[in-house]
């Protein structure tokens, strides 16, 4: 089987690269807004721990990699929740770079 570069590269062999180009730009498009979408999602998710240990998530992560929050239920729901957040941060920031260069 063909590695994605080697389709990429037949493409532009042929003179298509163009279209292949704008065939992955609207792919990392649809991807980028359904990371958007989840991301929203899970901030929805992430209010009501925030507003009732009265701390962002960000801070709550903090403690709870420094070992300082515990680990009860909803500590470890809420941080499952965020990890999913930085995860979807960083595949939206990967796609955003190849679409910005």
């Amino acid at each position: 089987m063909s590695s994605l570069l080697e389709k990429i590269e037949a493409m532009e062999k042929v003179g298509a690269g163009d279209l292949a180009d704008q065939a992955l730009q609207k792919l990392i498009h649809l991807h980028l807004q359904k990371y958007e979408k989840q991301m929203e999602e899970m901030r929805r998710e992430l209010e009501p721990f925030e507003r009732q240990y009265g701390m962002r998530s960000e801070e709550c992560h903090r403690r709870f990699v420094a070992g300082e929050s515990g680990d009860s239920a909803d500590i470890v729901e809420w941080m499952g929740l965020y990890d999913n957040v930085l995860l979807y941060q960083e595949r939206i920031e990967t796609l955003r770079a190849v679409t910005a260069a």
